[in-house]
């Protein structure tokens, strides 16, 4: 009888062990995107966040700031569904910290429809913003899509961490 608790709680505790070791933990950011996985990011020239809605029609979500140089920053956004869409619109904001204050610098609004591409489930907006005075600046950004018979749609707003320039 004691050999059989002794292998019964060797078990348990081996099954505790390795089940703790298997479990993920995310952490949410400051991005008010409930039930979002979210990763930011940064390096030397760029800022950037990578977020997973887990939606119904949203698969991924990439918007990225990078330093280009003579004050000039380089946007770069990127939204991936899990089927093809009727359209896909993105907002995406350029926003500079004045009196600390995030206020919209430059915008730009770019929108995709099926007309415009039979298999429409990504788009990328890519572009650069240059004269910039010295300062922080992130990416605050919204996307909206609606599957093809126009009965479902998803949107999500993203903001991206800042970037300072010189």
């Amino acid at each position: 009888m004691k050999k059989m608790i002794k292998r019964c709680l060797v078990i348990c505790s081996v099954m505790i062990m390795v089940l703790s070791s298997v479990v993920t933990a995310y952490a949410q950011s400051g991005n008010g995107s409930a039930g979002m996985i979210m990763r930011e990011y940064q390096d030397e020239n760029s800022v950037g966040v990578e977020a997973s809605p887990r939606g119904q029609l949203i698969s991924t979500i990439t918007l990225q700031l990078s330093n280009e140089g003579y004050r000039t920053l380089g946007v770069y956004s990127e939204i991936l569904c899990h089927q093809d869409m009727k359209s896909i619109t993105m907002s995406i904001n350029l926003q500079r910290l004045v009196d600390g204050r995030w206020k919209n610098y430059n915008t730009q609004n770019f929108e995709w429809t099926e007309e415009d591409d039979d298999h429409l489930s990504m788009a990328i907006a890519s572009y650069e913003v240059g004269l910039l005075p010295a300062g922080s600046y992130r990416l605050s950004a919204a996307y909206v899509v609606y599957n093809l018979d126009g009965s479902l749609h998803e949107s999500k707003n993203i903001t991206s961490p800042s970037k300072t320039i010189n």
